[in-house]
């Protein structure tokens, strides 16, 4: 059986010829115009400051800067709605895909909000999120509920000077033998690869420097998740009555990261129609429990095993006890003989008196 690729899982909810957007695709797009996909890029860069910036980082290939597409609309994502309104194209849209980017929005309610708004009744957003424990963000803490409101209600339109500290002095990179990777396969490597890099003073100085005068846009990572955290997050801020997605399917993590896929409702609450139901928000509260109780076993658990899971099977596999609990036919084959024998050395132990 073949596995799912990634592809197919972020575009699982996708029509590819029906009219979409892509979000900061950069020199990989899941929706390239040139395979006739009839989309739209939006990115806070013109195209050809996006090339500049592929040339200067070392992880980028020379050869995916000729795959970096022009794009459409220049602007802040978290303000989607405010540009696409401009351009008289809000709820013209059958889907938005986002691949690693919605992690680095300084204002992540505000982008779902115009996501929404850009969309028709039934279009769906659909995205790849690293997850926090899996990539450079390993040694940072997760993403609260309160750090999104706080950026919502002061209208953030760049990441703050304590995410910019938090993103660039904790910081780390995965090491296999003498090769560094800004990622690494959750529940397959052993995570003691992971070593922090930066110099914690100049990420001090720089925190101090930004508190006291204005600073220039710096791109980081303003939210660490994984995916029972995203999903709490987002059903707490649907219950708030901030954001009105209805979630589809969320992916849990594949490698280094989870997918999630959210749909504009087709017909939504009116105005002035009453909040949740004594029953809705009965099973608000319900899933919300369950969800923290998962979100608190999962930051207090190890994310990944030392020895890989197909390895720990196959060790298990071949351990005499472990294969013998596995085939309950052998135990009983095992019990027979073991209680002939007994009855063997009884028989025995009376002859010899």
């Amino acid at each position: 059986m073949a596995m799912t690729s990634r592809l197919d899982l972020l575009l699982k909810h996708v029509t590819p010829t029906a009219p979409g957007i892509e979000i900061a695709p950069y020199f990989n797009p899941a929706l390239p115009k040139r395979a006739g996909c009839n989309v739209r890029i939006f990115d806070v860069f013109d195209t050809e400051t996006l090339r500049a910036r592929a040339r200067e980082n070392s992880f980028i290939p020379d050869s995916r800067i000729a795959e970096i597409e022009a794009v459409d609309f220049v602007g802040d994502a978290c303000r989607i709605g405010a540009v696409l309104g401009r351009e008289g194209l809000l709820g013209r849209f059958d889907h938005i895909v986002s691949s690693h980017n919605f992690e680095h929005l300084a204002n992540p309610i505000l982008f779902l909000q115009g996501a929404a708004q850009a969309l028709k009744p039934g279009g769906v957003l659909s995205m790849a999120i690293p997850d926090g424990r899996a990539c450079f963000d390993h040694f940072r803490f997760p993403t609260r509920l309160g750090d999104w409101l706080l950026a919502y209600h002061t209208d953030r339109d760049k990441p703050d000077p304590v995410t910019l500290f938090d993103a660039h002095g904790y910081r780390a990179l995965y090491w296999r033998g003498a090769d560094p990777s800004e990622a690494a396969g959750f529940l397959s490597e052993d995570p003691a690869q992971f070593r922090p890099e930066s110099e914690l003073q100049a990420q001090y100085r720089a925190f101090v420097a930004r508190l006291e005068a204005p600073y220039a846009y710096t791109d980081a990572h303003c939210s660490v998740l994984f995916p029972e955290l995203f999903e709490l997050h987002l059903r707490e801020l649907h219950h708030l009555g901030l954001v009105d997605f209805e979630i589809l399917e969320i992916v849990p993590t594949q490698g280094h990261e989870f997918f999630v896929h959210l749909r504009k409702p087709v017909a939504p609450a009116p105005q002035d129609a009453p909040q949740d139901t004594p029953q809705d928000a009965d099973d608000f509260h319900r899933r919300r429990a369950a969800l923290l109780r998962a979100v608190a076993l999962r930051m207090g658990e190890t994310p990944f095993l030392s020895t890989p899971r197909w390895e720990i099977a196959d060790r298990d596999a071949a351990h005499p006890l472990r294969a013998l609990l596995q085939n309950p036919r052998q135990i009983l084959a095992r019990l027979r003989i073991w209680n002939r024998q007994r009855r063997q050395r009884r028989r025995a132990k009376r002859a010899a008196r």
